[in-house]
């Protein structure tokens, strides 16, 4: 009897660390009774594969809202890296090399971002509106805006798969635990925590808030990036409209998840939990055969109802008198 109490529990504890968890079950369940196929293994594989590029993403974005920025280029920034992936700069370089040149691009856009947005008093939400442009501008400039086929040696972090588990699920939960890690266990995922919960009092504190900021923009960078490797693979070729509109969807699963917008508070399994609720009502619009751009109005309805849960968390700190940051703006003096 101790032994079932103790597991009612757990579960318990579960669902209040991760509500969502309980949200993704019934969801699955439901759709698996209203459509045979859905519950197939080679359906759910397949969202776990849809899902992976969008998981990888999205725990960079969760490191820019916990500090209460906004990253608005992360589309653009997937769509750069996966042009330079198949640029002829790169086509004699093994494919180790092709990754980490890729990699270190997502960090350059990421840091870019990230210096912007401490150094200058520009908010976050304009900063990278404009490198939004300019990275899309730049990747169809690599493109000429063609479709440009992937070499077949770059295809396997899409395609391959390790004791029956695809490589971007993989790749996926190691980008999943990484960054909970380091969000849980480390100094710097401390200090972004800190930094949106209140930048005025982390500075006081003589915490590097603006190596923090540029720090949570750089590593969603290099996941923008790692995120480009196994969508571009999966697609076999870079497309001109890969990555558009796909901020909004990275946002929504992050929103979804439980992490707030003004930052602070939030979680990487919470995030995980959004790509995959997101990534599976996508997929059952698909088999009720209903319009695509209802996934739209889905994606838009949570960030709607993210707005006034912001709004309280905002007037409540102003009842405290707790220093705020505005969505994007971090208002701070910074030595």
């Amino acid at each position: 009897m101790s032994a079932v109490s103790g597991a009612a529990g757990r579960l318990r504890a579960a669902v209040r660390r991760e509500p969502l968890l309980p949200v993704l079950v019934v969801l699955l369940l439901g759709l698996s009774l209203a459509y045979h196929e859905f519950a197939t293994l080679a359906n759910l594989r397949n969202i776990a594969v849809q899902a992976s590029p969008l998981i990888v993403a999205a725990v960079g974005m969760t490191y820019v809202i916990m500090t209460g920025g906004i990253d608005l280029s992360v589309g653009s920034m997937l769509f750069l890296a996966a042009a330079i992936e198949t640029g002829r700069a790169l086509a004699g370089l093994p494919t180790a090399a092709v990754f980490a040149v890729v990699a270190l691009v997502g960090v350059g856009m990421g840091l870019l971002n990230g210096l912007a947005v401490a150094f200058t008093r520009v908010p976050a939400l304009v900063v990278t509106l404009a490198t939004m442009q300019v990275f899309r501008g730049a990747g169809g400039h690599v493109t000429g805006q063609q479709n440009i086929d992937l070499p077949a040696r770059l295809r396997g972090i899409g395609t391959a798969s390790l004791l029956g588990v695809p490589a971007p699920v993989l790749l996926a939960a190691a980008v999943a635990l990484a960054g909970a890690f380091v969000f849980g266990r480390t100094t710097f995922g401390r200090y972004v925590q800190a930094v949106g919960s209140s930048p005025d009092a982390a500075a006081n504190a003589g915490l590097p808030v603006r190596g923090v900021l540029v720090g949570a923009y750089a590593v969603a960078g290099l996941l923008a990036a790692v995120a480009s490797l196994t969508q571009t693979a999966r697609l076999g070729a870079v497309q001109p409209s890969i990555g558009q509109g796909y901020e909004l969807t990275v946002i929504t699963a992050v929103v979804l998840g439980g992490t707030t917008l003004l930052g602070g508070r939030g979680s990487i399994g919470g995030t995980v939990l959004g790509a995959l609720v997101l990534t599976t009502v996508q997929t059952g619009l698909v088999f009720s055969g209903a319009s695509p751009y209802v996934f739209d109005i889905v994606r838009g309805g949570v960030l709607l109802a993210a707005v006034p849960a912001a709004g309280a968390r905002w007037f409540a700190r102003r009842r405290d008198h707790t220093p705020r940051a505005a969505l994007g703006w971090n208002r701070m003096e910074l030595s």
